[in-house]
């Protein structure tokens, strides 16, 4: 299994107003891409991402696998519209870790189950990089 692991620092806040960014639809599009997560935030619950970027829909979808409030959230994802069969073992699996050290709040980010597909990798790593950790991070330095 492949393994991507991201590391952004969130300096200046909370691990509440990070926490918030990474699950209010209305702070989500701010850096996923124009597009608003919509779940129940409860293990088990569907996770769904609704907007367009650059005239693509999203149809991204997915599973919260685990969840603790202000620390942990892990969820699995899909896109169908990327041409990636919509079965179990193509799912990513992203992780968001939150800690808080000297008030400032380390988010990582883990992204795993690429079943290695190195153009899966780049194209993901790359968005990452530089379009969504930025963004996150802008939205708590400003």
């Amino acid at each position: 299994m492949e393994k991507i692991i991201i590391r952004k620092n969130i300096l200046n806040a909370k691990r509440e107003l990070v926490w918030d960014t990474l699950t209010n639809p209305k702070k989500t599009k701010l850096f996923m891409f124009n597009c608003e997560a919509h779940s129940e935030w409860k293990v088990g619950s569907q996770i769904k991402w609704k907007g367009n970027f650059n005239g693509y829909e999203s149809g991204e979808k997915g599973t919260i696998l685990e969840l603790t409030k202000n620390e942990r959230l892990k969820y699995s994802s899909i896109d169908p519209n990327f041409g990636i069969e919509d079965i179990p073992v193509n799912y990513l699996h992203v992780t968001y870790d939150l800690n808080e050290v000297d008030g400032k709040t380390h988010l990582t980010t883990t992204i795993e189950n690429f079943n290695d597909d190195s153009e899966r990798i780049g194209h993901i790593a790359k968005g990452w990089d530089n379009v969504v950790l930025p963004a996150i991070e802008k939205l708590h330095n400003q």
